[in-house]
């Protein structure tokens, strides 16, 4: 049901509906922005600009909107996190490539689209990000490995689909229903969709940008909230989190340099996905670095970018060490990680491939937990190390396909 409210009487956890863009000539002094209300400074902010009334959508007692579900399931920080039941890596891992090459061709449609100036289809994605919710609920481990082991010739498109997969991997790691998880995907896969209308000559550019062209970066989002709210297909959930994923903890980020409690708990997701994938791909201007030292550099961030207790569960669902790094074991025997273990994230399952020589070996899956409380002799991780400075494609280790 929808209620007409004046300013006053507006407060946090109320959500503005999505009206006509000229409303406003009918109505003066009314506030149009789609979306909840997350403090009293915005009110007094919202009030101060003039607008006098909003539209909001009056719910049923009990029935908490999902920005405040979402806000507290980010808000619970889990020590010990129950272990749920998930499908075998190696039953899942066909599947789970399957709809992360789905995605990412549909990741490619989407791009062009927006290039020619087309609509984009906004179905045929909630119908491809399903497939990788689907495959994340029954073991997000195999989506973490495609993320790290993937190569594509294009960052652009990588990248979307890695930040959308990872996205909803954590996502799921935090309780949020298959809905709220369909959403933060598309969110995800369309959160970079503004860059199109960025100049490729800054996109790409090896060198530091002048302080024009990082002005103009950071439009970005804007861009991209506006492509998508031309269509009134594209939830206000979606249009928000794709806005203000460069926002941060401490007010610092752009484009509207608001507080934490004043973006969406989709954008905080996206944001902690975001930097780990581009802190973990290589780049025309940079090398990648190693998964655990790119969340030891999030962990740095806290208090600033992110929200401590958000990146500290983001960093518990990855593991110490993400699924999909290669390890060097105290044996000197080399692993492939390809699941974590919450409870002892020093000890995941891994899958030991190469012998101390870096040569391949009839791959011995080991659960490092199990093997400590069975045997005398201890098997651990001594360090995460670089494929690529051995030259080694580890993807042929993780699933059946080259």
């Amino acid at each position: 049901m929808i209620k007409k409210l004046t300013i006053d009487e507006l407060k946090p956890g109320m959500e503005i509906v999505r009206l006509s863009s000229d409303v406003w000539e009918h109505l003066p002094g009314l506030y149009t922005e789609p979306g909840a209300i997350r403090s009293e400074d915005q009110v007094r902010r919202i009030r101060k600009n003039g607008f006098t009334h909003a539209f909001i959508e009056a719910r049923v007692p009990g029935d908490l909107p999902l920005e405040k579900r979402l806000d507290a399931a980010l808000a619970k920080h889990r020590d010990t996190p129950s272990p749920k039941p998930r499908v075998p890596f190696e039953q899942e891992i066909d599947a789970a490539h399957d709809a992360y090459e789905k995605a990412q061709a549909q990741a490619k449609i989407i791009m062009d689209d927006t290039k020619m100036g087309r609509q984009v289809d906004y179905k045929s994605s909630v119908e491809v990000v399903d497939e990788i919710v689907n495959s994340a609920i029954r073991n997000p481990d195999t989506l973490l490995c495609l993320a790290k082991l993937a190569k594509y010739d294009d960052y652009t498109y990588s990248h979307s689909i890695n930040v959308s997969a990872i996205s909803v991997v954590f996502g799921e790691y935090l309780g949020l229903d298959h809905s709220e998880l369909n959403k933060l995907g598309v969110a995800g896969m369309m959160h970079d969709l503004g860059k199109t209308a960025v100049p490729e000559r800054i996109i790409n550019k090896r060198a530091r940008l002048s302080e024009k062209e990082f002005e103009e970066i950071k439009r970005h989002p804007e861009y991209s909230y506006e492509l998508l709210r031309q269509q009134e297909s594209v939830p206000d959930q979606v249009l928000q989190a794709v806005r203000d994923h460069h926002e941060k903890f401490n007010g610092s980020g752009y484009p509207r340099h608001i507080l934490r409690e004043e973006t969406s708990p989709l954008a905080r997701i996206i944001s902690l996905a975001d930097v780990y994938d581009a802190l973990t791909s290589d780049r025309s201007y940079k090398d990648a670095i190693l998964p655990n030292k790119a969340l030891a550099v999030m962990y740095g961030m806290r208090g600033q970018d992110f929200d401590p207790k958000e990146v500290q569960s983001f960093i518990k669902c990855l593991g110490i060490f993400p699924a999909g790094s290669l390890v060097k074991l105290s044996t000197s025997f080399y692993a492939l990680v390809y699941e974590s273990n919450p409870t002892q994230p020093l000890l995941p399952k891994v899958k030991i491939i190469l012998d101390p020589d870096l040569r391949p070996i009839r791959s011995v899956t080991v659960d490092l937990a199990a093997h400590q409380a069975e045997n005398d002799e201890p098997l651990e991780i001594l360090e995460c190390t670089d494929p690529s400075t051995y030259r080694i494609n580890l993807k042929p280790f993780l699933t059946r396909r080259s």
